[in-house]
């Protein structure tokens, strides 16, 4: 009792508002299959969260306080039924505490937390194996939660347990709830509708029930049985649902009763969409038309219903990107590929990256954006040198046309402007929203969908600007000056001197006035055609743009030419479509005979007539090419006799020379790699492992003596192939080189690093004048060295650090920590001479503990004007020779205390105290010394 109606109580209201919050706030994407349960998608999984967590508390409370898991005392002398046996054996005595446990689990399965749910439904079946009827529903619910995983066969095995064992009535309501979930995740859609449709009758939220009506009438709809997918959608509008659903059930009606009376159906969506309650529907209604007009079949129409819906959506969400998503593969599929672009930018911007088809949508995407300015130049060039081939009244009037459909475009924006204008400017009931305290700004920018990223790291938002800029100023090339139409022109005045020394009289005044006259008409005139050449307006703008003269038709050609050089190329290798690449380049070598890299035209002509299965088209491309350019490096490809070979195999075969070459390298049998290198540079010219053997050539040459060749060829590496996974290494090489470091059987030895000195510093004409100093009077620094990242260095600092404050009380040494070139370098300074700096490292390693700590690291006595030449003029090895003569073989005393001061205070007898000054009465008696510590 106390389980039931005190915690358990208050964890289930707070479970029912969390899935009440959860339905007001999910927002379903018609478009596609609805989701059977709403925390598939990750935002509604989101809400309702602290509702839910309440509810999972107080159901632990709730476990944790009133589970009885003794057994009640029976008499052992009495035989026992089967029931009494069954009930024995239970490892749970509240009867109650079944509804906590599985409450528990829905929390956790309402939050997304679907791993955590699995195993608190899994625990439930092992908890209560001897009743069935429990075991049953936390089986369901188990199977739900691996289909929510997307582990169907793990779904799938649960299914077959649940049965075999027997099911209760509250286990076969969750039973076809998720097995109707689990068929429909696995496209079994007709095996799942007998399953909905049991789930949908004892289903007892109305707003649930409309929804899984509506799946209903999906899966009928996609299994082609209309009438019933009428009759679903019926229930779902009759229930008075939420105007979202029950008009997107309409929609679904009109598409499903189409056949046969499809311009009944498409009437009714168009009065729909003239309603102004459906304003922010528009999207949704006209790919409903698209899609009637697809299913018959009528192509054109199907486009101008889904370019209509993606011009009227106001909002830019699930729908609007799903009428993006089918014109552009329609698009596509009608190798419209300029169009197709257009769709596929917008909808990148707008599609979630979890979505299904974003993945192939930012490919098609990234390939027409590459593609899409050389066939729009195409478009243009050849609609310019039509206009200019025609009369001129049938130029003008095809001018005229375009002008008037701008004037007639420009006219609906500005009355949709207008409408934006008068809607944002209406009186709105104001909304109180709750101020968060400062520690939940983030969540609260979180919760509004807003991050503090900069503008340009979300593609959403710089794909709704690129629309948005080109809506206003059209496509324009990245350049300066890009507003102005005449960039070149020159519109600065020419103020000549004036003559004072020549007198005027009337009659030139009158010259003078009748010459500015003449020119301000002309400047006037000349602004006036200005005007009216950079206004879309007039026909002067167009007519502009027209190749009338040679001159003008030779720069088209030029751009022609080259777009159309670049299309094919773009065709075929990032489109791979093979038939247009092939019109294309036809198309370019018919019309333009003298291009450049015509070698290459014929090459990819070669290539893409042996991938339509044309050898006889290829094989004539191939003699053009070795006639007519026998130089060309694809000549020389193509007449090798391996040539075919190479092409059906030279992957393997390139593979196999490659690991040969490497295992001779190993070897050093450097001759065997020169060999190999020279088939690989004469077959495999443009093989996947060029750079590889190219490093291993120029590895090869160092040891064989040739290291200003190696040098070239490492080079040569890095220059051609910068994104190869070997260029790192050479390029780490040629610096190291650079810095004066020494090669060892291929790699660095373990010893470069102390030998490595700045190649700066050894070009420097100053260097040769620096050396060592063997001044023993001098500040000395003690040195810890040690590559960069070997170590603990926090660590280390903190040990030293610790030793220094504890072994001396009076000095007080800095440490400092500077890092070049992947050396690190601990300093500790403040010794007055050689000698303290040494009685400092002789006790530091007479330190057990320490001289643990400071294993295998590089330390070193230096003194600081010696510290400035260490790395730079003089390497680490330069400097140890050094000391070793110098510093080593000098005596130092055995009795030399670092604990004392390095200054003191001599007081005479004239320093007295004031009197009164409690400081120095305070002071210890040992004042006779001169010494105040």
């Amino acid at each position: 009792m106390t389980a039931r109606f005190n915690t358990y109580f208050n964890g289930s209201e707070a479970f029912k508002e969390g899935v009440l919050e959860q339905q007001k706030g999910h927002k379903d994407n018609y478009t596609t299959l609805l989701p059977m349960y709403a925390v598939r998608n990750k935002s509604t999984a989101a809400m309702g969260k602290s509702n839910f967590e309440t509810a999972i508390e107080k159901c632990e409370k709730a476990i944790k306080l009133h589970s009885i898991k003794a057994r009640p005392k029976s008499n052992v002398n009495k035989r026992k039924t089967a029931k009494e046996k069954a009930y024995m054996a239970r490892k749970e005595f509240n009867p109650f505490l079944r509804h906590a446990w599985l409450l528990m689990g829905k929390a956790q399965f309402q939050q997304g937390n679907f791993i955590e749910a699995a195993s608190t439904f899994n625990y439930i079946s092992g908890l209560y194996a001897g009743q069935p009827e429990i075991v049953s529903v936390a089986r369901a619910y188990l199977a739900r939660c691996y289909v929510e995983l997307e582990w169907p066969y793990d779904a799938e095995d649960v299914f077959h347990k649940i049965q075999r064992d027997s099911i209760g009535s509250e286990g076969k309501r969750e039973f076809n709830a998720s097995y109707a979930d689990y068929l429909i995740f696995v496209k079994q859609y007709k095996e799942a509708i007998p399953y909905l449709q049991k789930a949908v009758k004892k289903e007892k939220s109305k707003l649930q029930r409309a929804r899984l009506n509506f799946l209903l009438g999906q899966l009928y709809h996609e299994t082609g049985n209309k009438a019933e997918a009428y009759k679903a959608l019926r229930r779902v509008i009759r229930a008075n649902p939420p105007y979202e659903l029950s008009f997107n059930a309409r929609i679904l009606q009109t598409e499903a009763m189409a056949s046969g009376n499809h311009n009944k159906m498409v009437k009714k969506l168009r009065r729909m969409a003239k309603n102004k309650k459906n304003k922010d529907y528009q999207d949704q209604i006209y790919y409903a038309i698209g899609n009637i007009y697809l299913a018959n079949r009528d192509t054109a129409r199907c486009i101008g219903a889904y370019e209509t819906g993606a011009k009227e959506s106001t909002q830019n969400g699930i729908a609007k990107a799903m009428v993006l998503l089918r014109l552009g593969e329609i698009y596509w599929d009608k190798e419209d590929y300029i169009n197709a672009q257009r769709c596929y930018a917008e909808l990148v911007g707008i599609l979630d990256k979890e979505n299904e088809a974003y993945k192939e949508a930012e490919r098609r995407s990234g390939i027409l954006t590459e593609l899409e300015p050389h066939l729009s130049a195409i478009k243009l060039q050849d609609s310019l040198q039509w206009l200019a081939k025609l009369p001129e009244n049938e130029r003008n009037e095809a001018i005229d046309k375009v002008i008037e459909a701008l004037k007639k475009q420009e006219k609906e924006e500005a009355r949709k402007a207008m409408q934006a204008e008068m809607a944002a400017n209406m009186p709105k009931t104001p909304t109180v929203t709750p101020t968060l305290p400062t520690g939940n700004r983030g969540a609260q920018a979180g919760a509004s969908g807003q991050t503090g990223t900069w503008y340009f790291y979300n593609p959403s938002v710089v794909a709704q600007g690129k629309r948005q800029f080109q809506r206003t100023w059209g496509k324009r090339p990245l350049e300066d000056n890009w507003r102005r139409s005449h960039k070149n022109e020159d519109r600065t005045e020419d103020f000549g001197e004036y003559d004072y020394s020549e007198e005027s009289d009337s009659l030139m005044a009158a010259q003078a006035d009748s010459i500015a006259l003449a020119d301000s008409i002309a400047e006037a005139q000349e602004r006036m055609a200005d005007s009216l050449a950079s206004d879309p307006h007039n026909r002067e703008y167009y007519l502009q743009q027209i190749p009338f003269t040679e001159e003008q038709l030779q720069a088209s050609n030029d751009i022609l030419r080259d777009a159309l050089y670049q299309a094919g190329i773009l065709e075929m290798e990032r489109l791979e479509n093979f038939g247009l690449a092939r019109r294309t380049l036809l198309r370019l070598i018919e019309t333009f005979p003298d291009v450049a890299d015509k070698d290459n035209v014929y090459y990819h002509l070669f290539l893409i007539n042996g991938r339509l299965n044309d050898m006889a088209e290829a094989e004539q491309y191939k003699q053009r090419l070795i006639e007519e350019f026998p130089d060309s490096r694809y000549a020389i490809m193509l007449a090798n006799p391996k040539y075919e070979l190479y092409a059906r195999q030279g992957k393997h075969i390139e593979d196999s020379l490659y690991a040969a070459t490497y295992e001779a390298y190993g070897k050093n049998e450097y001759e065997e790699v020169f060999r190999n290198y020279s088939i690989s540079t004469s077959d495999f010219p443009e093989g996947a492992h060029r750079a590889k053997f190219m490093f291993i050539q120029a590895m090869s040459q160092l040891y064989g003596g040739e290291r200003d060749s190696f040098l070239v060829t490492l080079k040569q590496v890095i220059e051609k192939y910068p994104k190869d996974e070997v260029t790192e290494i050479a390029q780490s090489i040629v610096k190291g080189i650079q810095e004066g470091r020494s090669l060892t059987d291929g790699k660095y030895a373990a010893s470069d690093i102390w030998s490595r000195r700045s190649l700066t510093a050894l070009q420097d004409s100053t260097a040769e004048a620096q050396q060592l100093s063997d001044e023993r009077l001098s500040n000395f620094v003690f040195l810890l060295a040690y590559p960069e990242n070997s170590l603990d260095e926090d660590q280390l600092l903190y040990e030293m650090a610790l030793y220094n404050f504890t072994s001396f009380m009076v000095r007080n040494f800095d440490i400092d920590i500077v890092k070049a070139d992947g050396l690190a370098q601990m300093r500790v300074s403040g010794f007055l001479n050689y000698d303290e700096a040494h009685a400092y490292a002789q006790k530091l390693y007479a330190d057990p503990h320490m001289s643990v700590v400071l294993k295998n690291i590089r330390s070193v006595i230096i003194s600081e004007s010696n510290l400035k030449l260490l790395g730079t003029v003089f390497s680490f090895d330069d400097y140890k020779k050094f000391y070793d003569e110098k510093f080593a073989p000098l005596q130092v005393p055995e009795d030399l205390r670092l604990d004392e001061p390095t200054s003191i205070e001599i007081r005479t007898p004239d320093d007295e105290p004031p009197a009164g000054d409690e400081e120095y009465e305070e002071e210890e008696e040992d004042t006779d010394s001169g010494i105040i510590f």
